[in-house]
C-alpha cells in the first residue's frame, strides 16, 4: 500500500532526476545511498479516506490480479525534502528542488503513468500534483495524488460468474384505489394498487430479453407488526402469509375483507422473486386500511 508507494515513487526518481540527485532518492529514514553527494528524500506526509465513485464499495479488479481486490480509496500529501551535501548548502538544495518540478512536470510524472509497472504493486494512482510547497525553512516540495490502495500478495474475492440478471423496474409512488367504504363486519371491498410498471428484463451476455412484470406480494399487518384484523384474497398464497396477485398493466387487485369489529389495518406491498428462492423483497409501498363501526 503506502510503503509499495512511497518506495515506487523514490526509484522512478532516482532513475529520471539528473545529477547530482539521480540514483540518490530514498524513502524517508531509509539508509543513505553508498558515497557522497546529496539526498532526495520521499515521504508520506497524511492520507484522507475518500469516498468510493457513485457510492460503490464493491471490490475491484487490480493490476496483476485476475480477481477482486477489497481496495482503500485514498487523497495523499508527500513530502520531498532534498538534503545538500554539505549541510546549509542552499544552493544546492534550490537544484534539487528544480530537477524535482522539472522532473514531476513531464506528462508521465503528472498522470503517474511512469509509476505502473507489471505485478501486484498495491496501489494505483491517477496523478500526481506539486502543491503550494513555503520553501523558506527547508528546501521541501508537496504533492498531492489520489488513488485505491490494496496489500499486496493477499488473495481477492473469488466465486461464480454471473450468468444471469433480471432487472424490475418499479416507479413509485404507489396508488391504492379502493372500491367502497370499508366497515366492521361489511362486505368484502375490492383494491386495486396502481404504478409505473414496464416488465422484467432478463439480461445474459450478449442479449436482453423482456417478460411480463409478474407478481407482487401484499400483506396485512396491525399497529405493533403482527398479522392484520382483516383479511385477503384473490391471487394466490404465497410466503410469509402474502398473497401473491398477478400485475397487469400496472394493477394489481386484491379483496380486502373487513374484520368483525373496528380496526386499524396496513396493507404492505412489497416485491416478489421466484429465481430459485421464493421470497418476500423490499417494501415498495404501505396503505392504511381504517376499519369504521
Amino acid at each position: 500500500m503506502l510503503t509499495e508507494f512511497e518506495t515506487r515513487l523514490a526509484d522512478v526518481l532516482g532513475s529520471r532526476l539528473p545529477a547530482p540527485f539521480g540514483g540518490r532518492v530514498r524513502r524517508r529514514a531509509e539508509t543513505a545511498p553508498n558515497g557522497t553527494g546529496p539526498v532526495v528524500r520521499v515521504g508520506v506526509d497524511a492520507i484522507e479516506p475518500l469516498d468510493p465513485d457513485l457510492g460503490s464499495v464493491r471490490p475491484e479488479v487490480v493490476g496483476g490480479s485476475s480477481d477482486h481486490r477489497r481496495i482503500v480509496r485514498l487523497g495523499v500529501t508527500l513530502g520531498i525534502l532534498v538534503e545538500p551535501e554539505d549541510a546549509g548548502d542552499r544552493l544546492q538544495e534550490l537544484a534539487g528542488i528544480d530537477a524535482l518540478v522539472h522532473g514531476l512536470q513531464d506528462p508521465g510524472m503528472r498522470t503517474a503513468s511512469l509509476l505502473v509497472q507489471p505485478g501486484d504493486q498495491g496501489f494505483l494512482v491517477d496523478f500526481l500534483d506539486i502543491m503550494p510547497s513555503d520553501l523558506s525553512a527547508r528546501s521541501a516540495l508537496l504533492l498531492r495524488t489520489e488513488g485505491w490502495f490494496w496489500p499486496v500478495g493477499v488473495a481477492g474475492h473469488t466465486g461464480r460468474p454471473i450468468q444471469r440478471a433480471l432487472v424490475r423496474e418499479f416507479r413509485l409512488p404507489m396508488q391504492l384505489s379502493i372500491a367502497g367504504p370499508i366497515r366492521a363486519g361489511g362486505a368484502d371491498v375490492d383494491l386495486d394498487v396502481t404504478f409505473g410498471a414496464t416488465g422484467v428484463l432478463e439480461v445474459t451476455r450478449g442479449q436482453t430479453t423482456t417478460s411480463p412484470f409478474g407478481l407482487l406480494a401484499l400483506r396485512l399487518f396491525d399497529d405493533g407488526g403482527g398479522p392484520g384484523a382483516g383479511t385477503l384474497s384473490g391471487g394466490q398464497s404465497g410466503p410469509q402469509g402474502s398473497r401473491l396477485v398477478t400485475v397487469t398493466e400496472g394493477t394489481a387487485s386484491v379483496t380486502y375483507g373487513p374484520p368483525g369489529t373496528a380496526a386499524s389495518d396496513h396493507l404492505v406491498v412489497a416485491a416478489y422473486a421466484t429465481d430459485g428462492n421464493e421470497r418476500v423483497g423490499m417494501e415498495l409501498a404501505r396503505f392504511d386500511l381504517v376499519v369504521s363501526r
